[in-house]
């Protein structure tokens, strides 16, 4: 018998070369057809692995390449090196079991992943769905349902990776509203219910940030990556650092451009015909475009897109009113129609940008007021413009009761706009009262010439009276849609302007019954990014605080708001204003400012301010003026203000009642008379500046009917003024610097000293008990009784 070596089975030949060949099955066609397939070679050289792979016979013959054995290979697959780090680094590795200690378990516990349920085909019918596409226009719903169901019905090639993380993120946004899987709500839960929804959406949150890292989806434009981006974007502000939510910002608007500017039409390829591949490629630039202009420009960052590439991009949309009828077609005008008045808004915000809040704007010296104007007008346009879209009717997904929704949310954000600008403004206003050039140069009577204090106070008061014009208007819409699903489920759009609202109707303008309507239309946001608590503890803050100054006859009988006429639009009746106006439609005010005292503070928290765009928007980071509120989640706790005398004060300024002679005051001197009444009053010298404040629920004290506070810091650049009556801090009167308690000092405290009609003669007034900082370079304070 031969030795086994010198004749070798055929077996034994084939499986000593088989060690060298790469076993790869073919797709489900091939199989089929028992042809040769080299799908795993045109996987090895695809350029964009998130588009479906597919071998060169189906290629060429226009099959679908279905690899009916991708899921077992992909358990193999997972061996290699490189696929097993990714497991690892997403779930975590397994402790040792004999090891028992809390350290490895709380290892453990922290690298497991959050499961997020996929979505069911009724969550693309529900209710929630529909206003959510509404809301934030980002998918197109026929397209990507389509595609998802595909999906779930066993196409694995249909959605890829960058599309199931769009399914991820459609259920984290409807988990924000307390909606499951399927569509359906769950119990509201309350302040508590909506914590804990918050702490499992930026876990999630968490989650899918991972995802979108291991994908390279910041590196690799596609259609449904930038998707992602855009849909993540609004939720991350507790799981992302301001640079961090910047940088992938700005990468987000740049695929945008790159997409929409330079890929082709039809590499949307959704398959639905070219009125749908448009639509995509619509929705994501204009979307794009709103937001950066509705929160970039309008809170004054860096802006990436203009007006220009927005008409370069319109033109290569098909053209409106062409002689298609298909429904797709109808649904394209239709969009088209709805996405236009955001669009005008949008450039609206923009030139608010151009004219006060942008970095360009903010560098002159000078607010340019025609800009200002146009401003302004643009809103009122916008206004109509939304108006008017309720008569188009309904068509498509939209319902009439989504196109009331959409409306009224677009109209409150405009009362957010008008709000933006007032504080900018008076930001203007503080900062230019600051600089010496400035403040020291005032216009002679009858001068034709206007200062640039006088100038910006001016535009500060016709904001303002914008502002009181429209904020009833505002008050009617959030009473018209209490007790339905709008506040519930447009929070994202609606939250600031309705505190806006609430603040001006509960520190001035506002009655009780006001008031409750504000408080509700806050607890019925079901949004857990909403801030909902904190801001409804502002809000009774704010009403308690003032109730209980008109109890002590702090402050005088308020008006309901201001007169409007009976014209259709709001801004009709401030549209042409003069200043004027405003004093006689303002209500009355006190003649006695709150009680002070002296807290030794050099870095006060702010309150809700407005005016630093801190309202979480994507560009906060960027958008932040000089001067703004260093707290930075927006709506500080009151709480953290409660004044403390300084060690140095004199114990008998610190009474109650009591006396102030001109020696008591460390060299200070009085104009008045030789003692003067006070309540709990102190000075105190804090290196080169003088500090005074405000507290609340001190007692009226009986003889001081008026009295001012002007602080001199040179004679040669501050002329004495003789205090026939008091005086008042408006920059604009010139002269020496006064201190009173203004009606937005209480609001945005230590940035302003403002108070409306006020000259040089009149009287002191506030209209809140908040504690007010105010630092003023002086040596020399003035008390008139």
């Amino acid at each position: 018998m031969p030795p086994r070596s010198a004749h070798p089975a055929p077996h034994s030949q084939k499986r000593s070369s088989k060690s060298n060949r790469q076993q790869f099955s073919a797709c489900g066609a091939c199989r089929m057809r028992r042809v040769r397939c080299d799908l795993k070679d045109t996987i090895d050289a695809a350029l964009d692995p998130t588009l479906p792979p597919s071998c060169t016979n189906c290629t060429e013959r226009g099959l679908k390449c279905v690899d009916e054995f991708a899921d077992v290979k992909a358990v193999k697959l997972l061996r290699r090196g490189r696929r097993l780090q990714q497991v690892e680094a997403r779930y975590g590795k397994q402790p040792d079991r004999g090891s028992t200690s809390p350290k490895s378990a709380a290892s453990c516990s922290t690298l497991a992943p959050v499961l997020i349920p996929k979505l069911t085909p009724e969550f693309f019918s529900s209710s929630f769905f529909r206003r959510f596409h509404i809301q934030r226009p980002i998918i197109e719903p026929a397209e990507f349902s389509a595609r998802y169901l595909d999906h779930l019905a066993g196409n694995t090639s249909a959605l890829g990776e960058p599309g199931l993380i769009i399914g991820h993120l459609l259920y984290v946004w409807a988990a924000s509203y307390g909606i499951d899987e399927s569509g359906h709500e769950a119990p509201h839960g309350g302040p508590e219910g909506l914590k804990n929804r918050k702490a499992l959406c930026n876990e999630m949150l968490k989650e899918i940030l991972h995802l979108i890292d291991i994908h390279g989806i910041l590196r690799k434009p596609t259609w449904d990556g930038v998707r992602v981006l855009l849909l993540v974007m609004p939720l991350t502000e507790d799981v992302q650092s301001p640079m961090d939510r910047l940088a992938m910002y700005e990468a987000t608007v740049s695929q945008v451009y790159t997409l929409c500017s330079l890929a082709s039409v039809s590499s949307v390829n959704s398959g639905q015909g070219d009125y749908v591949d448009a639509l995509v490629r619509a929705r994501i630039y204009w979307y794009t475009h709103v937001h950066e202009g509705i929160t970039t420009g309008l809170r004054g960052g860096r802006l990436l897109l203009g007006d220009d590439d927005l008409s370069t991009f319109e033109a290569s949309l098909p053209i409106i009113g062409s002689q298609a009828v298909s429904r797709a077609a109808l649904n394209y005008t239709f969009v088209y129609r709805y996405a236009a008045a955001p669009i005008h808004l949008s450039s609206a915000c923009r030139k608010v940008h151009a004219a006060l809040t942008g970095p360009k704007a903010r560098s002159r010296p000078e607010v340019d007021e025609e800009l200002l104007k146009a401003a302004w007008e643009a809103l009122e346009r916008s206004w109509e413009e939304f108006e008017a879209l309720r008569q188009i009717g309904s068509v498509g997904i939209a319902q009439p009761e989504d196109t009331d929704r959409f409306v009224s949310g677009w109209q409150i954000f405009i009362f957010e706009c008008l709000n933006i600008i007032r504080d900018a403004l008076k930001l203007r206003l503080v900062s230019a009262a600051n600089t010496p050039s400035l403040s020291s140069v005032t216009s002679p009577p009858g001068s034709p010439v206007e200062s640039t204090l006088e100038k910006t106070n001016r535009l500060h008061t016709i904001s303002e009276a914008k502002c009181h014009d429209l904020v009833r208007t505002v008050c009617d819409v959030i009473r018209r849609h209490l007790g339905t699903s709008f506040f519930a489920y447009d929070a994202s759009l609606t939250r600031d302007g309705v505190f806006f609202a609430s603040f001006l109707l509960a520190r001035e303008l506002g009655s009780e019954d006001d008031v409750h309507i504000c408080l509700q239309a806050l607890s019925e946001m079901r949004w857990a990014f909403s801030k909902s608590e904190e801001r409804e503890n502002t809000l009774k803050m704010v009403w308690d605080t003032r109730r209980h100054s008109e109890i002590q006859g702090q402050v005088g009988v308020m008006a309901g708001g201001s007169q409007r006429d009976g014209s259709l639009s709001p801004f009709s009746s401030s549209s042409n204003f003069d200043g004027s106006q405003h004093a006689r439609q303002s209500a009355p005010r006190s003649r006695l400012p709150s009680p002070i005292v002296v807290p030794q503070t050099d870095g006060v928290e702010s309150g809700p301010s407005t005016g630093d765009g801190q309202w979480a928007t994507a560009s906060s980071s960027s958008s932040s003026m000089s001067g703004s509120s260093p707290h930075v989640m927006g709506s500080p706790p009151f709480a953290s203000l409660s004044p403390t005398l300084v060690a140095d004060v004199p114990t008998d300024l610190s009474r109650s009642g009591g006396t102030i002679s001109p020696e008591t005051l460390h060299g200070h001197s009085l104009s008045a008379a030789q003692a003067v009444p006070v309540s709990p009053l102190a000075l105190t010298h804090a290196g080169p500046s003088t500090t005074l404040a405000q507290s609340p629920f001190t007692s009226y004290v009986p003889g001081m009917e008026h009295f001012g506070y002007p602080a001199i810091a040179n004679h040669h650049t501050h002329p004495h003024h003789d205090l026939g009556s008091p005086q008042f801090p408006n920059p604009a009167t010139g002269g020496a610097d006064f201190f009173s308690a203004g009606s937005e000092v209480g609001y945005n405290p230590g940035r302003t000293t403002e108070s409306e009609g006020a000259r040089d003669t009149g009287s002191p007034h506030t209209d809140s008990g908040f504690p007010v900082y105010q630092h003023y370079p002086g040596s020399e304070f003035y008390f008139q009784q």
